[in-house]
């Protein structure tokens, strides 16, 4: 480990001019009880000295996690060299209003359109049309819990195949005209009514449809289930003048349609095929990073600050950031996530609970940092986020508070396991975003007091 620490000493009052001492040392940590303790012993002097420690990452896989119900619908395909191919496909029932009446035996269609509330679009550019395919689901999603590796039987061709210009905005609400028999049969049943009775002969009727992308396009899409996504059929009562509109769509008001994204990646060549085991912190090739969905996080090595605390006597730490980054693979339309919660792991890469349950974080700088009540880590919804800087691509933060805390024997240090975040939301299940970085560009820059108390 190389540490680099430049120490600035304020002399007495009495110097008129006052001198400004700058010492850098370059150091092998051989020895590091001599690192930045440079102060006269017959003086009472401040230092300010400034030490940037170098820190590592790797990659833990984990077994699995659940997708169901995380009120975002994620599908389409994503190619990386390091990731590999990685394909999404989504998965949801189907809600009708029964307080909205349905159409008289006799009324005529209009017209059907199928909406889509677009919420993020990953892709190489934004200038060509995006595809998006509908399928219809052949079997029920039942009331249990579904992982990233589950899947059920749909129909392999698509009832709906929509070509979208998301040149001007990703962020919007999509409408498609719909012209297929399928949806058509769907108006005849609808009028008849006999699916429609309640939700269980519904299911029985339309177990739900399945959103894909196009496997020749790198482009993977999410979107937001509830009243905007689904289906709107527009026809006449006899006597009608205007259209009527019926929905069958994801959600209705409040409530959302039961949901799961499927993520099936195929690593084979790439240096993340080398996460064969899960749980365990792995070194790919001196790259790190994590992607969305696949159950691939960042694990940051924080030991090596322990040889530097054992070695201080006397420190109040002014300023301390944590930097990770820069970021290899950010572009202005595949953005990496925004913000990571910095959760404290151990040897079983796991996130670390508290007695009560509740996971252990840093939190931001001039908040508490231990609970004084159990003595352990704080708990509270607002932790300290390791945010992305789109300038420089790195991910930086302040934990001055968290390194005080340690200094002060306040709880034990313990390394950290990245995991994104956006207000106060778990931002791991809503796309497919990613980030790679050299795993050795991840550093510690702190400054720090020394008082002599004579």
């Amino acid at each position: 480990m190389k540490v680099t620490i430049t120490s600035i000493l304020t002399w007495p009052a009495k110097l008129a001019l006052g001198l400004f001492i700058s010492i850098i040392i370059a150091s092998s940590c051989a020895d590091p009880s001599t690192i930045g303790l440079e102060l006269d012993p017959n003086n009472n002097q401040i230092g300010v000295s400034f030490v940037e420690i170098p820190l590592s990452a790797s990659v833990v896989l984990q077994d699995s996690f659940s997708t169901i119900n995380s009120n975002n619908l994620i599908f389409g395909n994503d190619e990386s060299d390091f990731f590999g191919k990685t394909e999404a496909r989504s998965y949801t029932r189907l809600f009708f209003n029964r307080e909205i009446p349905r159409p008289a035996n006799d009324a005529v269609l209009d017209s059907v359109r199928f909406n889509f509330n677009v919420r993020t679009v990953l892709a190489d550019e934004h200038s060509t049309e995006k595809t998006i395919r509908v399928h219809k689901l052949e079997e029920q999603i039942r009331d249990i819990v579904y992982y990233n590796f589950n899947s059920l039987n749909f129909e392999s061709e698509p009832f709906l195949e929509a070509k979208i210009d998301f040149s001007e905005r990703r962020d919007t609400i999509i409408s498609v005209k719909d012209e297929s028999d399928f949806t058509k049969k769907i108006f005849e049943d609808l009028k008849e009514g006999s699916a429609f009775q309640d939700v269980f002969t519904f299911r029985e009727y339309l177990a739900g449809i399945v959103f894909t992308g196009n496997e020749d396009e790198n482009v993977s899409m999410t979107l937001r289930p509830g009243n905007n996504t689904g289906m709107v059929f527009f026809y006449r009562n006899t006597g009608d003048t205007v259209s009527r509109a019926y929905p069958i769509a994801t959600g209705v008001n409040n409530n959302v349609a039961r949901h799961f994204n499927q993520i099936d990646r195929n690593p084979e060549g790439t240096p993340s095929a080398g996460l064969i085991e899960p749980w365990k912190a792995f070194d790919l090739d001196g790259k790190a990073g994590s992607m969305n969905n696949t159950g691939i996080l960042v694990r940051l090595d924080m030991s090596p600050l322990d040889a530097f605390l054992d070695t201080l006597e006397n420190v109040t730490f002014n300023r301390a950031s944590l930097e990770v980054g820069p970021v290899l693979n950010a572009t202005d339309t595949r953005r990496p996530p925004q913000l990571h919660t910095m959760y404290f792991t151990n040897e079983t890469n796991r996130v670390l609970l508290r007695n009560d349950g509740r996971p252990m974080a840093v939190h931001p700088d001039n908040f508490p940092q231990v609970d004084p009540e159990t003595d352990e880590p704080i708990w509270s919804e607002t932790p300290a986020y390791l945010a992305f800087d789109a300038e420089s691509q790195i991910y930086t933060q302040m934990i001055t508070s968290h390194i005080n805390a340690l200094y002060r024997r306040k709880f034990q240090r313990r390394d950290f396991l990245l995991y994104p975040i956006v207000g106060n939301n778990d931002d791991y299940r809503q796309s497919l975003r990613s980030y790679i970085f050299n795993s050795n560009d991840v550093k510690l820059k702190i400054y720090y007091s020394t008082t002599r108390v004579l």
